[in-house]
């Protein structure tokens, strides 16, 4: 039947006049009701609306954790194994023969800032530190807290949440849409990576619930990146300027603090996708790498030395070689009272990434879609998930590693482990450099969160309405742009308001649910249509080594002369006329 054809790229419907000229009106304005109705119900009901999210978040544990946990085992595994198939190699994102728009620099700049975005700031000191202190290797006995054995238990867990799985999550999605997209001419948006599963019925109301539910996992992910991005903004301006106004005694930003470095973040952002990707988005992504990887010379410079290279290998290789215990535990509560905090710990920090990286993979995943057309399968793979991953461990190793070795060696003194969590990674600079030197660097690193959160701000746009508009580009305008960015403030804005900035992760918890299901049906899409391209470019590799047709050709001397296929020598000799022996 037609609407299961997965050969015929879908066709879905867009108004053709008007506001929404160039919108699915189904997927545009659904979304923004949804939106709308959350802000609304939030803000007049903070009580109820804190305590249905608590609700929500406590059944998604019990309900989803196991879920996310094997989903994000998988992701890995299945990039990795479609990478070293040889088809991988010849099979292009695009038509055979297409080049790369972008090049290698200001593609793994623009992946990596918008794949990572502010996170790698936030949690670059906090999170090592944390698991310095309490992960499953300290509460089962393993390792001591506070030892020089911790140091690379508490990196591999980092390791954990930033590795492979985070960006194993991304090239999913972005391989099914680049696949979806270039290769086999569907629309640029998310329901085309599932149309090799479900053909043209994608067209009407199921494809619609997709790409719904994936604007809406995009909204969760990113009131979780902002908020926590504008958190630490407020940080470094109060540990710039020492004013109240930006954070209370305990290191925590009041709401107007937080309400003023929202609107400053979403007013960049919008001039920065106004712009367009070949301008403001690459400048800001090459802008944001220029300066993370000063902060990262600073750190190798001042703080710990070449010892943190030490680190990193270190830390590495025991993550590569527990990589399977880690991605696969899961913690029983019942067991014992050490699976109890176990348990607490994975619900709080990986199920907290799995789902923080499921509701980052559909903007991610089309927006490296969208900026890897020419790109092998094999070098999208490892370029989307290598380059970043050991990127984000050298970081992290670096960075962590040096407020870890100044606690461990007496330097620090307990001031790193006892700041708040936002005041971390400036209370390791205080620490390390002049006072002076630390105001310029703080400075810098208040800059570099808001680069980051624009970055990940304005893909995380162009996503939207990319879903939006079914893939077209005749609704790129400047006004739907600036709605959606008021939507996302008002979402994040909100959110805190009700529940403080705790409450954005209870939020993505329980958003990332939908799309975790739509995620695991890509995954089987993708291979499909791996299958579908290498037998398609099998064909007709064959038809082109076919051997030429053979004539049997004679000249004026009766001679014969066999495979005849070029066309200027055959016309030579039908010039010459009939043979002797064959005329009447």
């Amino acid at each position: 039947m037609a609407y299961l054809d997965k050969t015929l790229p879908l066709a879905i419907k867009t108004v053709t006049s008007g506001f929404y000229r160039g919108f699915n009106p189904v997927v545009s304005i659904s979304s923004k009701v949804l939106m709308s109705c959350l802000v609304i119900g939030l803000i007049a009901f903070p009580t109820g609306s804190e305590n249905m999210l608590a609700v929500l978040k406590q059944m998604t544990l019990q309900l989803f954790g196991l879920w996310y946990i094997y989903l994000l085992a998988a992701f890995p595994v299945l990039c990795f194994g479609l990478a070293l198939l040889p088809a991988s190699g010849r099979i292009v994102l695009g038509q055979p023969g297409d080049s790369p728009e972008h090049s290698t620099k200001s593609w793994l700049a623009m992946m990596f800032c918008a794949g990572i975005g502010v996170g790698i700031l936030v949690f670059s000191v906090s999170e090592p530190i944390s698991h310095l202190i309490q992960n499953p290797d300290i509460i089962d006995g393993t390792v001591a807290a506070m030892s020089s054995g911790a140091l690379s238990s508490s990196l591999s867990f980092v390791f954990l949440h930033w590795g492979f799985s985070a960006w194993g999550t991304y090239a999913v999605v972005g391989l099914g849409l680049g696949l979806a997209c270039h290769r086999f001419g569907h629309p640029m948006t998310m329901r085309s990576a599932l149309a090799q599963m479900f053909g043209r019925c994608l067209e009407g109301p199921i494809g619609h619930v997709v790409d719904i539910v994936a604007i809406m996992a995009i909204i969760a992910g990113m009131t979780t990146t902002i908020v926590l991005g504008v958190e630490q903004i407020c940080s470094g301006l109060s540990a710039l300027t020492g004013s109240p106004f930006f954070a209370d005694n305990a290191g925590n930003p009041p709401l107007i603090a937080l309400f003023t470095a929202l609107v400053v973040a979403i007013a960049v952002a919008m001039a920065s996708v106004i712009s367009g990707v070949d301008r403001g988005v690459k400048w800001i992504s090459n802008f944001g790498m220029l300066l993370t990887f000063a902060v990262l010379a600073i750190f190798l410079v001042f703080g710990s030395g070449f010892h943190v290279v030490e680190v990193f290998f270190r830390a590495t290789a025991t993550y590569l070689s527990s990589l399977p215990k880690l991605a696969l535990t899961v913690y029983d509560p019942a067991v014992s009272d050490a699976a109890i905090a176990q348990d607490a710990w994975q619900s709080a920090w990986t199920i907290f990434y799995w789902a923080w990286w499921i509701a980052f993979a559909p903007f991610v995943g089309l927006f490296l879609a969208r900026i890897s057309k020419g790109r092998t399968v094999r070098e999208f793979i490892l370029g989307a998930m290598l380059g970043p991953t050991l990127m984000c461990f050298f970081w992290f190793s670096v960075i962590g590693g040096s407020a870890i070795l100044m606690e461990l060696d007496g330097t620090a003194g307990g001031r790193i482990i006892d700041a708040p969590h936002a005041f971390r990674i400036y209370e390791t600079i205080g620490i390390m450099l002049s006072p002076g030197f630390a105001m310029a660097v703080k400075t810098l690193l208040a800059i570099l969160f808001l680069v980051l959160v624009v970055a990940s701000s304005t893909a995380a746009i162009i996503a939207i309405k990319s879903i939006g508009a079914a893939g077209g580009l005749t609704a790129e305008t400047p006004l739907h742009s600036m709605i959606w960015a008021l939507f996302i403030a008002a979402i994040a804005g909100s959110v805190v308001a009700v529940g403080g900035v705790g409450s954005v992760r209870d939020v993505m918890v329980v958003g990332a649910v939908p799309f975790s299901g739509i995620m695991a049906i890509m995954a089987v899409s993708v291979v499909a249509m791996i299958v579908r391209a290498e037998k398609s470019d099998r064909s007709e590799r064959n038809r082109r080594a076919q051997p030429k047709p053979r004539v049997l050709l004679r000249d004026n001397a009766g001679r014969s002369i066999q495979n005849m296929g070029d066309r200027n020598l055959a016309d030579e000799i039908a010039a010459q006329g009939p043979h002797p022996e064959r005329r009447a």
